[in-house]
């Protein structure tokens, strides 16, 4: 085992396998309903969310508690880890990164222990957390880990487009006239995260022009001298997205893509359904 080891929350979705095999530690969200159930973001699927909130039940998340962090800090150093470094949800968004921060500050050793402030959610952290991996294998030291991390998480843009707004209307992410825009105007919504948090970035008349606003975006972050990482992702809307993978395999060859399905409960709540979308960042060769 690695003397670095990595800990994320359950809004990274990474395959169960990734997890192990890299020893990855997992400090879950929680997911209530509106009758009084409490349930962990990892014992339930978005499947379940998808078929309650059907059946017409409601949902809240909330953030994991400080010392649920403190204690995954104590348990890893207990097993020989040197260094911890933490990926997770935005500030933005949520609670969980100061939770994490604040768990960090009761160590007797908070200097083990790095949280990166990655302003992201989901796939976007996903495709930082694979990139962590990458650098933790290359036996770089510690300093080395953060400035190349510091330096992907500086320049990560995140799009993504919805069936409608309202799921995030609903988790206070949008405003309810920025919602309307998108769905009375029966148009696409495109919304990014920006400074951390969720905004609609443009709306568009076709799925074509979605494609188009996305690929201009990467277009205009690509640099020959750099190293380009994409992941596209989708819930329920694969053909789109592997459309949208196309595109990007043809306009940009040398970059590496990843392609995704992983979507949890408590993004399930806030995003909707359905959707599809990217995200990207560069890095010095």
């Amino acid at each position: 085992m690695s003397k670095y080891r990595i800990l994320i929350d359950s809004t990274t979705y990474l395959p169960k396998e990734v997890i192990e095999d890299n020893h990855i530690k997992v400090v879950s969200l929680m997911v209530s309903t509106d009758d009084g159930q409490s349930f962990k973001e990892v014992d339930i699927s978005r499947e379940y969310i998808i078929d309650k909130r059907n059946q017409g039940a409601k949902f809240k998340t909330s953030q994991p508690a400080p010392g649920t962090f403190l204690k995954a800090y104590q348990e890893m150093f207990e097993t020989g880890t040197e260094k911890i470094f933490y990926i997770g949800l935005s500030k933005g968004l949520s609670g969980t990164y100061q939770a994490a921060k604040l768990a960090r500050d009761m160590l007797d050793n908070p200097q083990d222990v790095h949280c990166f402030d990655t302003n992201q959610a989901a796939y976007g952290n996903e495709m930082l957390t694979y990139y962590l991996i990458d650098l933790i294998k290359q036996d770089l030291d510690a300093k080395e880990i953060i400035d190349k991390m510091d330096e992907a998480i500086a320049s990560v843009h995140l799009l993504f487009t919805v069936e409608n707004l309202f799921s995030l209307v609903k988790g206070g992410r949008l405003t309810v006239a920025k919602a309307l825009i998108g769905s009375v105007l029966r148009v696409k919504p495109i919304v990014q995260t920006n400074n951390g948090k969720l905004e609609l970035y443009q709306s568009k008349r076709t799925y074509k022009k979605v494609y188009d606003v996305m690929i201009s975006d990467i277009q205009a972050a690509y640099d020959d001298n750099k190293e380009m990482y994409i992941t596209v992702t989708h819930t329920y809307s694969k053909d789109r997205a592997e459309k949208l993978k196309e595109i990007i395999e043809e306009t940009f060859p040398k970059a590496k893509v990843r392609f995704t399905d992983l979507l949890g409960p408590v993004l399930t709540i806030h995003v909707g359904n359905k959707g599809f979308g990217i995200a990207w960042f560069t890095v010095t060769k």
